[in-house]
């Protein structure tokens, strides 16, 4: 584990399943906001991961897409399987893809639900990334982010790395 000083980094999970690459790309911005604020990270895929590492991590993120108005099922799995994962005094954080539309729903919604029932901390309300479908004779073949929205998420990013690592000094800090 790195330290700054003798402060110790904060380390965090970034987790994501996408369908068209654009929760992907969300995910990896956000992470590239926490190495800004001075975190360790991974960032994988959902399936690439195993529960029980995420007892390795002070922060985890999930994201995933929106569709037929919540979580996709390879979230809902992934969440089921952690159930039994001891996440006290661990941070999370719940960031989608989605339409921009009231009607979309919202995966970050049912993710940010579901961090907090397995006792996670959440450190910051979701947020939901805008993405554009793509149709090909009336079937979605893809999606495209609204412009400026990969920024938005590093800047996020960054904003909730500083806020996890004041969270953890303060935690130390007490014990």
């Amino acid at each position: 584990m790195s330290t700054i000083g003798n402060r110790r980094k904060g380390t965090a999970a970034v987790l994501f399943a996408t369908r068209f690459g654009t929760t992907e790309i969300v995910a990896r911005a956000f992470e590239r906001g926490l190495i800004e604020a001075g975190m360790e990270t991974v960032c994988a895929r959902t399936s690439d991961i195993t529960p029980g590492s995420l007892q390795d991590y002070d922060l985890i993120c999930l994201c995933g897409p929106t569709e037929v108005f919540t979580a996709t099922r390879e979230v809902k799995e992934f969440l089921n399987s952690v159930g039994g994962v001891d996440m006290e005094g661990k941070f999370g954080f719940a960031f989608d893809t989605k339409r921009d539309s009231r009607m979309s729903g919202s995966a970050s919604k049912y993710i940010e639900h579901a961090l907090d029932d397995r006792g996670l901390h959440v450190i910051a309300e979701r947020q939901s990334a805008i993405v554009a479908s793509r149709k090909d004779g009336g079937k979605v073949v893809g999606a495209s982010l609204k412009e400026g929205e990969e920024k938005r998420f590093e800047e996020l990013g960054v904003r909730i790395g500083k806020a996890t690592e004041d969270a953890l000094d303060r935690i130390r800090g007490s014990a």
